[in-house]
Formats: C-alpha cells, sequence, structure tokens
C-alpha cells in the first residue's frame, strides 16, 4: 500500500512540472523572440565577424606555417650543399697542402742529394790534392834518401864488399823506420 501512495505522488508531480500553462508558454516564446531579435540586431553579425576574422587567422597562420615548413626545407638544402662544397673545399685544401709537402720534401731530398755530391766531390779534390802533395813530398824524401844514400856508398871505402852490403842494408832500415 505504501507503494501506492508513493506512486500516486510521482505522478502527481509529474503532471504539474510537465505541463506549463498557457500563459507561460506565450511567454516563453515572446521573450524566446524578443532574445533571439536582440542577438540578431546586435551580437549575430560581430560573433560572424569574429568567427570570420578568426577562421581567415587560422587559415593566414596554415599558410604561414607551410611557407616556414618550405623556406626550412630550403634552407636545410642550402645548408646541406654549403656542408658539402665545404667538405669539398677542406679536402681539395688538404690533398694541396700534401702535395705542396711532398713537392717541399722532394726539394729538400734533391737539394740535400746535390750538397752531398757536392761534399763528396770536393773531398775527393781535396784528396786528391793531398795524395798528390803526399807523393811529392815522398818522392821528395826518396830523392834525398837516394842521394845521401849515393853520396855514402861513393864517400865509403869502395874496396870493401862486405862494408857496402852492411852499410846498404843500414840504410836501408833507416828508410824503413822513417
Amino acid at each position: 500500500m505504501p507503494e501506492e501512495v508513493f506512486f500516486k505522488l510521482l505522478k502527481t508531480l509529474n503532471n504539474m512540472f510537465l505541463i506549463p500553462h498557457l500563459g507561460t508558454i506565450i511567454w516563453l516564446i515572446i521573450i524566446f523572440g524578443l532574445f533571439l531579435y536582440i542577438l540578431s540586431k546586435f551580437a549575430w553579425k560581430p560573433l560572424l565577424i569574429a568567427l570570420s576574422n578568426r577562421q581567415q587567422s587560422i587559415a593566414d597562420s596554415l599558410n604561414a606555417a607551410e611557407e616556414a615548413e618550405l623556406k626550412i626545407a630550403a634552407i636545410k638544402a642550402t645548408q646541406s650543399e654549403a656542408i658539402e662544397i665545404a667538405r669539398l673545399k677542406k679536402d681539395s685544401l688538404i690533398r694541396e697542402g700534401n702535395e705542396q709537402a711532398e713537392k717541399i720534401i722532394a726539394a729538400a731530398k734533391e737539394k740535400a742529394q746535390i750538397e752531398a755530391e757536392r761534399i763528396i766531390s770536393d773531398t775527393k779534390k781535396r784528396m786528391a790534392i793531398e795524395r798528390e802533395a803526399s807523393l811529392g813530398q815522398l818522392k821528395d824524401q826518396i830523392a834525398m834518401l837516394s842521394i845521401e844514400i849515393a853520396t855514402k856508398i861513393v864517400s865509403s871505402d869502395m874496396e870493401d864488399r862486405k862494408r857496402q852490403e852492411k852499410l846498404v842494408s843500414e840504410l836501408i832500415k833507416e828508410v824503413d823506420l822513417n
């Protein structure tokens, strides 16, 4: 039984709130129409203009973003080209530096070889001159010794043969010692 009372109360409340009075409906229509008129007169155009401006600014921003992407892509391509050119120049400079270093080393070796040959040639000439001078001195000494030996032989007694042989052997020993 209490359930029936509850359902009756619920049905009464629903009927009261769900079906509005005719005056309320008329006033509601008048206020809604007035509200619509005021919105269309004063707010609708500015709202449409603001939406149009917002739509245009979004479109401009998208276009600007696309242009920025294109510029970035162009800059990246230019940057890549510049990096490649710089790398090629670096490689070229390194190659040229190595070639110049090799040329300098070759020139230095050649110059050192020429200098060494000149020094060897000068040394050979000096040695030849000194050898000639030594041979000349040796010839002079031999000639002097020969004259001394001859003088001693002639001055010694010519009759004694053993004495002459002994004298010659002594002089030869003296020559060997000098």
